[in-house]
């Protein structure tokens, strides 16, 4: 995530489907993956904040984006977090340093004390959502190019292994159906005992929201997912395949 992505038409979404969990009893942290603006042109989906059609997924949040983003011209993470948009909410936001220039050894000891704090923070609530930039990657972050821009498999199992649900971010992309279903296996990989759901976002750039879900919980959340494509949210959102 970065603070030049707030307030786009994906973050409506985002923001819908965490603040309808919230509403249902279901205590959410936010591990942001906060990465640095990179003056690029991503998160310029506003322009839904001018048009009425929007407003009915969710009049008070779309409400507070529109003064944020269009009124204030603030794109900044930590006003969802003084929001209070998001019940019984707690977020972790330190910064994911760009790595490149440091040594191995260096990268991973500055990942790891990262993803420490990370799990302190959000200890406790029921539901970790993890919003990195670019999504999902297998195996550990060994790589320089990038690593601050995804979750790795490790990160994901610890914060469910805590205890906790987790809902993660990732894209497709440009992937063909085969690579799809790779990283769909490799998903399931990372957390063997968990049943995973996902909700896919339309519009904008396709998101999906990947649930890893301990198997207790199953039926509460299929009951929680249904109830939120009963509602005008169904436009936007689809139930995605995780098998």
């Amino acid at each position: 995530m970065k603070d030049q992505y707030f307030g786009d038409v994906g973050d409506y979404g985002k923001y819908g489907m965490l603040r309808f969990l919230a509403q249902h009893g279901i205590s959410i942290a936010v591990n942001w993956y906060l990465t640095e603006d990179d003056g690029s042109n991503d998160g310029k989906h506003i322009t839904y904040l001018g048009k009425k059609e929007f407003w009915k997924y969710d009049p008070d949040l779309y409400r507070h984006l529109k003064e944020y983003v269009i009124v204030q011209k603030k794109r900044e993470v930590s006003l969802m977090e003084t929001s209070g948009l998001i019940s019984d909410s707690k977020y972790y936001r330190e910064l994911i340093e760009d790595p490149s220039g440091s040594v191995k050894s260096e990268r991973e000891a500055a990942r790891s004390a990262w993803h420490k704090k990370a799990l302190e923070a959000c200890a406790g609530a029921d539901l970790v959502f993890l919003d990195p930039d670019n999504g999902f990657r297998a195996s550990l972050p060994k790589a320089v190019k990038d690593q601050m821009k995804y979750c790795y498999s490790g990160e994901v199992r610890d914060h469910y292994d805590s205890g906790a649900d987790v809902v993660f971010y990732t894209t497709r992309g440009r992937r063909t159906e085969e690579q799809w279903a790779l990283a769909k296996r490799q998903m399931k990989e990372a957390v063997p005992d968990a049943v995973l759901m996902a909700l896919t976002f339309h519009r904008g750039t396709q998101r999906s929201y990947v649930f890893a879900i301990h198997p207790d919980h199953k039926e509460k959340y299929e009951h929680f997912l249904d109830a939120f494509l009963h509602t005008d949210w169904k436009d936007m959102f689809t139930r995605e395949t995780m098998s």
